[in-house]
């Protein structure tokens, strides 16, 4: 009340304007609000499928397996792509000439890609998992280091070695925005529990892939 009795003399006439006076035109209504984008696609969303590789002799199971692009033709690595979710797996088996240590192992994977390199500040778990069965197999989970506001980026790192066959597996994913944080664990959770838990080899020797010369 006491603001508008602060309203100048001239205004308030203009308020208090006879009602014969022409009705100003009505504004116009406000665009209608557009809906907000679905949140992205998640790994969970989809039927739990397997794919079996003869090159690598083995079996990977995958969360929304028909979200994933798998290219086994060529190259040292399986590579499993889910465009959706922005989430990769990159997997190989191979044979090693003496004793396949999980050190050797991860050594050997390195030559043929440039892998991240956990950083103890930014790595979130470290444990041993029974995967594939037998295997002395490491997996470390984090996220690499960028600058504020920058899509966060996770991946997983596994090597195991048993006897003298060697197993890698590697899982990467981004997301950008509030839920970031979130969507990035629940997926690098879907994989390492789905995909490197269940990866299965057929064989206890490993077949004949010829190995790529050290660079």
């Amino acid at each position: 009340m006491r603001r508008a009795a602060l309203v100048p003399p001239l205004a308030a006439a203009l308020l208090l304007a006879p009602a014969c006076a022409p009705a100003p035109a009505a504004p116009p209504p406000p665009p209608p609000r557009s809906a907000p984008p679905p949140p992205p696609p998640d790994l969970g969303d989809g039927q739990l499928g397997e794919y079996r590789s003869e090159r690598f002799d083995l079996r990977l199971p995958l969360p929304d397996a028909r979200g994933f692009r798998v290219e086994d033709g060529q190259g040292p690595w399986l590579v499993a792509t889910h465009a959706a979710s922005s989430t990769s797996l990159l997997v190989r088996t191979w044979r090693e000439d003496g004793r396949a240590s999980r050190a050797a192992c991860e050594a050997r994977a390195r030559l043929w890609r440039d892998l991240p390199r956990p950083d103890p500040s930014l790595t979130a778990v470290e444990r041993r998992v029974d995967a594939p069965e037998g295997f002395d197999t490491v997996v470390q989970i984090g996220v690499v280091e960028a600058p504020p506001g920058a899509p966060i980026q996770g991946f997983a790192l596994a090597f195991g070695g048993s006897g003298r066959r060697c197993v890698a597996f590697v899982a990467g994913t981004r997301a950008q925005g509030a839920s970031a944080e979130r969507l990035v664990a629940e997926r690098l959770a879907a994989v390492v529990e789905i995909s490197l838990g269940g990866l299965r080899l057929e064989r206890e020797v490993a077949p004949a892939v010829p190995r790529e010369p050290v660079p």
